[in-house]
């Protein structure tokens, strides 16, 4: 059963399931549903906690040796398992072991990061999700933000005005925790609701956040004014020009072999499948191929590799204006650029 965190809460009315695995990048919303799992928990009985982390190494025997001893001032215990970006064959191996041994009296709760699809495709993936409902955390992009904002702002008796809200979605895109934390502020001043523009700009920092994979989908959608912002603050936030390259080369690669493959007369999920485009992105590949010909694929190749050779003679300031060059090129109405 797949969970999402807005759902835990009545999902708990009907009791706890024998295990739960959180995974994703959100740091806000996994801790927020390890709380209150580890709340419904306590109020049922289960007052001793027993955590371990892959950042300290799993010692999987001293996982073995809590699952199976019992305090003698608790009847019911939970074991934390925090999993690490990659599970080797003996971590897959014991982990399904552990899941066999999970009883009434034992709350399995296992976090991790973000998986990608071969990852949810593993046997020890499977017998997680076998064990009980998975729980995936992750950050809402900007369709989505400004409802989640507007949630958090009602669980603290809060409202905001629809302009006010779009500002507030703007100013912590990416960053969850810190937009929660401000939300908290706010309901300590007491200000005259719903919450103006000018309420927010006046009481609230902005801390927004973009990691590089951001950058790609505005590009594809022809997005451009979102794009050129994402790239001002990922250069902002110290990332590097080169793995923003990095990131572009794959792309435009999968772009142009997807081009050929449809040209040679494969259906484009054929092809996409072939070259493993994941599936929920398969129609923002599909839509930015029907918009960028191969003359513009050509030309931003060429754009990319200008800012790839700066890179190369370490020439930051030009490789961020090639980037910037190529970020406005993804235009449907921008002729393609022809280098000197």
């Amino acid at each position: 059963m797949r969970l999402y965190p807005e759902q835990l809460g009545k999902h708990l009315q009907a009791g706890l399931a024998p295990c739960y695995f959180i995974y994703g990048d959100d740091p806000l919303l996994k801790q927020e549903a390890l709380d209150e799992l580890r709340r419904a928990a306590r109020a049922l009985g289960f007052d001793e906690r027993h955590k371990f982390d892959a950042d300290d190494g799993l010692d999987w025997d001293a996982i073995f040796d809590a699952s199976q001893t019992l305090s003698l001032f608790s009847n019911r215990q939970i074991i934390e398992l925090s999993l690490p970006d990659k599970l080797d064959k003996t971590g897959s191996d014991r982990l399904r072991e552990l899941l066999g041994q999970c009883h009434t009296d034992l709350l399995l709760l296992v976090s991790g990061p973000r998986l990608n699809q071969q990852q949810q495709k593993t046997a020890w993936y499977k017998a997680l999700a076998a064990a009980g409902p998975v729980v995936p955390v992750f950050t809402p992009d900007a369709r989505h933000l400004a409802r989640w904002l507007e949630q958090r702002l009602h669980r603290h008796h809060l409202a905001a005005e629809p302009d006010a809200l779009h500002w507030l979605a703007l100013a912590f895109e990416g960053n969850l925790l810190a937009a929660a934390g401000e939300i908290e502020k706010l309901a300590l001043l007491n200000l005259p609701q719903p919450l103006t523009l000018a309420d927010l700009q006046q009481h609230v920092q902005p801390h927004y956040h973009f990691n590089p994979f951001q950058l790609l989908d505005p590009l594809l959608q022809g997005k451009i004014r979102r794009g050129c912002r994402i790239l001002l603050q990922l250069r902002q936030e110290g990332v590097e020009a080169g793995m923003l390259c990095h990131l572009l080369a794959k792309e435009l690669t999968t772009l142009q072999s997807l081009q050929a493959a449809l040209a040679s007369g494969q259906s484009f999920h054929q092809a996409a499948t072939a070259l493993q485009v994941w599936s929920n992105r398969q129609p923002l590949m599909q839509a930015a191929l029907n918009r960028l010909g191969t003359a513009k694929l050509a030309a931003l190749t060429r754009l990319l590799a200008a800012a790839d050779a700066a890179v190369a003679a370490f020439d930051d300031d030009s490789a961020w204006r090639w980037l910037q060059a190529l970020c406005v090129a993804f235009l449907d109405d921008q002729p393609p650029t022809i280098l000197p």
